[in-house]
C-alpha cells in the first residue's frame, strides 16, 4: 500500500506539468489504453476469464474509478497539487460510511466521531469564505467521494477476482468512457508528451496494481488510510517542484483530515486483532 501511495505521488507530479500542455481526456485516455493492452496478454497466458466473477460489481467499480480519476486530474489542474491531493484525500471519510452501507461494516461512535472532524477540517481547509476556494475543491470532493465507493467495490471484489482482472475492467469502462471525447478533441502532442504519457500509462499499472494486492491483506478502512502517505510524497513534490504555498489553514485542515483517517485506521486494525482472537 506504501508503495502504491508512493508511485501514485509520482503520477500526480506528471499530471500537474502535463495538464496545462494536454488536457486531461488525453491522460485519461492513454492511461487506460496502455493499461488494458499491457494487461491482456497476462491474462491470456495465465488462461484467466476475461468474464471475471461480479461482472456487474467490477464494471461499477471501473466506472466509479473512471469517475474519480477523471474528477482528480481536473482537480490537479485547477488548483495546487499539494492542495487538490488533500481534498482528494478525504476518500477515507467516505470509505468509512460506503463501507457501512454496502458492506454491513459496523460503525463504532469513535468512527462516527473521527468522521466529523475530518469534515471539520475539510472546512477549514477550504474556508469557503475565502477567495482562494475555487471549482477545484469541487472536483477534488467528488474525486475522494467517487474513490471512496470505488475502494469499497475493490475490496469486495477482491475476494474472487486477482488485481489483474480488477484492474483489466477499470481500463475497459475507463477507455470506453473517455473515447468520444479523445476522437472529438484529438490533437497530435509531441514526441516529448508522447513519452511522458506511455511512462505515466505505465507508472499507473504499477501503482493500481500494488493497490490491488494490498485490499487482499487489510480492510478498506485500513488500506484508504495506509493509502494517504501519497499526501505527504505529493506535498512534498508540490512545493519543492511547483513552489506550492502552505498556509495556517492548509496545515490545520490537512492534520485533522490526515489525522482522522489515521484514527480510522487503528480502529479496524484494533477491531481486525480482536477478530483473530477470538477466533484463531
Amino acid at each position: 500500500m506504501t508503495l502504491s501511495a508512493f508511485f501514485y505521488a509520482v503520477t500526480d507530479v506528471f499530471i500537474k506539468f502535463m495538464s496545462p500542455s494536454i488536457g486531461p481526456v488525453p491522460i485519461a485516455f492513454v492511461r487506460f489504453l496502455l493499461g488494458g493492452l499491457i494487461l491482456l496478454p497476462f491474462l491470456v497466458q495465465g488462461h484467466e476469464s476475461l468474464k471475471g466473477n461480479s461482472t456487474r460489481v467490477l464494471l461499477l467499480r471501473g466506472l466509479t474509478g473512471t469517475l474519480a480519476f477523471f474528477c482528480l486530474v481536473k482537480s490537479i489542474a485547477m488548483i495546487p497539487l499539494s492542495n487538490a491531493i488533500v481534498v482528494f484525500y478525504t476518500f477515507p471519510l467516505f470509505t468509512t460510511f460506503f463501507s457501512f452501507l454496502l458492506l454491513k461494516e459496523p460503525l463504532k461512535k469513535l468512527e462516527v466521531l473521527l468522521t466529523v472532524i475530518g469534515l471539520v477540517g475539510i472546512y477549514i481547509f477550504m474556508n469557503p469564505g475565502s477567495h482562494s476556494y475555487s471549482l477545484g475543491h469541487i472536483f477534488g470532493l467528488l474525486a475522494g467521494g467517487f474513490a471512496g465507493i470505488t475502494i469499497v467495490l475493490i475490496r469486495k471484489v477482491r475476494k474472487t477476482n486477482g488485481p489483474l482482472i480488477i484492474y483489466f475492467y477499470f481500463c475497459l469502462v475507463g477507455g470506453t468512457v473517455s473515447l468520444p471525447f479523445f476522437v472529438v478533441n484529438f490533437t497530435m502532442p509531441n514526441f516529448e508528451l508522447i513519452l511522458l504519457l506511455v511512462v505515466l500509462a505505465l507508472i499507473f499499472l504499477i501503482a493500481q496494481l500494488l493497490m490491488n494486492q494490498g485490499f487482499k491483506y487489510c480492510k478498506a478502512s485500513e488500506g484508504a488510510t495506509i493509502l494517504m502517505s501519497e499526501v505527504v510524497f505529493a506535498g512534498l513534490a508540490g512545493v519543492f517542484f511547483f513552489s506550492d504555498a502552505l498556509s495556517v489553514g492548509f496545515l490545520v485542515g490537512a492534520s485533522l483530515i490526515v489525522g482522522c483517517g489515521v484514527g480510522l485506521n487503528l480502529i479496524g486494525r484494533s477491531r481486525a486483532s480482536s477478530y483473530t482472537m477470538s477466533n484463531p
